[in-house]
């Protein structure tokens, strides 16, 4: 097979189709882990998921520009990575509040890192992903989990009337997006625990799925969608009523991917399931391998597959590790 660039390669999986090697996708690679890697301080411009000097050493084929909104929350840093503390969200009297909050979707500085990224993904033929939410996780975050939790039974159209304000902001700029030149969209809503949804299918189905779809229905080009945890009672939802074309990150421990692929193979793109919890973060180099071979050799067959971590490249994974994933991707990713 004639050797493709990763941007052909990437989306020639996301078609289900086969490529000339299983893709490699990371929504993010945090910088202290790029760091090691390089040997040096690398530099990650503003809105960049993952420090450019890193395509130098690793075989990444995409790279993502983050366009999410921020949770109206009170953040607490812990070294260079924000965690929520507190939502600040609290009743419809605080919607005024965060829709004040949100940045404006029509400054053209929030789309200027978004031109370079497109720039440098063009010059090393990478492809390009806009990184997105459409409402949901930004409303629970910025709720508070109890806050939202009571609210779905008590009143329910609080959590819509959010939903409906922060949808309205993605949508303008998802409008933005389709005329940048993104190659896909990555759908950031986590909806799932390990053990399995956060809430019940038919809340979801009730309160939550019409406003992500009326969002969603924006984006013109291919749709991924990322969850944590254990999604698979609402799969079908996502596929039917999102029409997403891959499912991302297959979280290792929560989903059997090789059952996934049996069952839904046919039907979208899978993404994901190298360990985090162990194996890139505790296991040794010959370890990965193993764990990545299999994953290449077994879920890759026939294409339709792009191997990944279960949630992005943190800063606590082993840089040997990274690295001897890196090789086994380049032995045993290979269609020949």
């Amino acid at each position: 097979m004639k050797p493709m660039s990763s941007r052909e390669r990437f989306l020639t999986a996301l078609k289900r189709q086969q490529p000339d090697r299983v893709p490699w996708f990371e929504s993010y690679v945090h910088r202290g882990l790029a760091d090691r890697i390089v040997g040096r301080k690398t530099d990650l411009p503003p809105g960049w998921r993952t420090p450019p000097d890193l395509y130098k050493i690793l075989c990444l084929d995409t790279i993502t520009y983050n366009f999410r909104p921020p949770f109206y929350a009170i953040m607490e840093k812990n070294g260079d990575v924000e965690q929520l503390k507190e939502g600040l969200l609290k009743s419809r009297d605080d919607l005024k509040a965060l829709k004040e909050f949100l940045p404006d979707p029509e400054n053209p500085d929030f789309y200027r890192g978004a031109e370079e990224l497109l720039s440098f993904a063009r010059q090393n033929g990478l492809a390009a992903i806009a990184g997105i939410r459409v409402g949901l996780s930004n409303t629970y975050n910025s709720m508070g989990y109890e806050n939202f939790s009571y609210a779905l039974y008590d009143d329910p159209g609080f959590i819509e009337e959010s939903m409906e304000l922060i949808g309205e902001w993605c949508i303008k700029v998802i409008e933005r997006i389709n005329d940048l030149g993104f190659d896909a969209a990555y759908i950031s809503e986590d909806i799932a625990f390990k053990w399995g949804p956060m809430f019940s299918p038919e809340h979801f189905r009730k309160y939550m799925l019409p406003h992500m779809k009326k969002v969603v229905d924006h984006i013109a080009i291919p749709r991924i969608y990322h969850t944590d945890g254990n999604p698979l009672p609402m799969l079908k939802d996502l596929v039917e009523e999102l029409n997403i074309c891959a499912i991302a990150n297959l979280e290792h421990g929560a989903v059997d991917i090789f059952q996934v692929k049996e069952e839904w193979g046919d039907k979208i793109c899978l993404i994901g399931n190298m360990d985090l919890h162990y194996t890139l973060t505790m296991g040794t180099p010959e370890e990965t391998v193993l764990e990545a071979k299999e994953k290449l050799e077994k879920v890759g067959r026939g294409g339709g597959y792009v191997i990944s971590s279960s949630n992005g490249l943190t800063e606590y994974c082993k840089a040997e590790n990274i690295l001897a994933l890196n090789g086994a991707i380049l032995r045993y990713g290979v269609y020949y």
